[in-house]
Order: C-alpha cells, then sequence, then structure tokens
C-alpha cells in the first residue's frame, strides 16, 4: 500500500511542475498576452474659427452650451450645477494691457450690486503670462461669483477674456480649478 501512494505522489508532483512550467511559459509569451483595451473615448475637441480658438481636449465636467460665430460658452455638464465660461477676444485696438484690464475687472466687481472684489493672481499657463481675477456680486437676489482669466490670443496681437460666472459658494476653488482647466487646453487656429 505504501508503494502505491509513493506513485500517486509522485504522478501528483510530476503533474504540479508540468502545470507549473506551463503556466510560466504562456505569462511569458508576449505574442499571447491581448493589448489593453482602450475604453476611453478620445477627447472632445472644440473649435471656433471666428474666434481663432480650439479647445484641445475639453474636460470631462464640462460641455458646450454655444458655438456658433464669435460665441463660445461652456457649461458644466452635471445638470444640476450651474454656471457658464465665455470666451471673448477683444479687437486689435483694445490693446495688450493685462494688469490694466484686471483693474477694469476690480472696478467692474465694486460697481455692482453687493460687489466685493476677491483679488487676482498672476499665473503661467500654456499661454504665456496669464491673469485671473475674482469677484462677487449679487444678481437677482442671488450671490454670484464671476472669475475672469486675462491673457493674450495664442495667435497673438490682442487679449483673451474667459469668464466663468456661477452661483457663489463658500469655497470657488474647484470652479477656479475648471476655468483653470479649460486655459490649459486653449489653442489657436
Amino acid at each position: 500500500m505504501m508503494g502505491s501512494v509513493s506513485r500517486f505522489g509522485a504522478l501528483f508532483l510530476t503533474a504540479a511542475a508540468t502545470a507549473a512550467a506551463f503556466f510560466l511559459l504562456a505569462s511569458c509569451d508576449d505574442a499571447q498576452t491581448p493589448e489593453p483595451v482602450n475604453t476611453q473615448p478620445p477627447p472632445t475637441t472644440v473649435e471656433n474659427a471666428t474666434l481663432g480658438l480650439r479647445l484641445a481636449g475639453l474636460p470631462d465636467d464640462l460641455s458646450v452650451a454655444v458655438n456658433d460665430g464669435d460665441r463660445l460658452e461652456l457649461v458644466p455638464a452635471a445638470q444640476d450645477v450651474e454656471g457658464r465660461i465665455v470666451f471673448g477676444v477683444l479687437p486689435p485696438e483694445a490693446g495688450q494691457n493685462i494688469p490694466a484690464a484686471v483693474a477694469d475687472h476690480q472696478a467692474s466687481i465694486a460697481g455692482r450690486d453687493g460687489g466685493s472684489y476677491q483679488g487676482s493672481q498672476e499665473l503661467i499657463s500654456p499661454l504665456g503670462t496669464t491673469f485671473y481675477s475674482r469677484g462677487r456680486f449679487t444678481a437677482d437676489g442671488l450671490p454670484v461669483e464671476e472669475t475672469v482669466v486675462f491673457t493674450l490670443h495664442p495667435a497673438g496681437g490682442r487679449m483673451m477674456t474667459i469668464t466663468y460666472t456661477y452661483p457663489a459658494d463658500e469655497d470657488s476653488s474647484v470652479r477656479v480649478q475648471q476655468l483653470l482647466d479649460v486655459v490649459a487646453v486653449v489653442e489657436g487656429i
């Protein structure tokens, strides 16, 4: 009886060693390994020829509300989130003095009902030197926040604004980050 157990044990060990070798060889064979499937849809590209702008990869949390003529507007993709991002390209005669434009925005916020200027900051972006300026005011009895990015148009020669208006909240960092995510994908066409 002892001999039959030993033969069974030897057969078991041989089968286990064969299976281990098979799995080792199969895992080393690159031809057998399937390529990973990219389940992400390609980034959405948005172009507006009138403004001379392309958004090369619209952030997932935003969607296009208007793209017609000189109007390019984005809104949050979530239906329960309010706000609007509006692109503006100033004519060359408006100049390229970004700090002066920030000062004008500050004065504009201060002149609105319940206006409270929140400040500005200079940034280095893919578009070069960029400022964002933020303020709060009351519109239709509700607190509103407006953050504006001032930068030069990617094609040069004129100033561009990207204005995000949304319901004011205690923490606007998510909204400011959304706006900066948009700035990161703006290109000229």
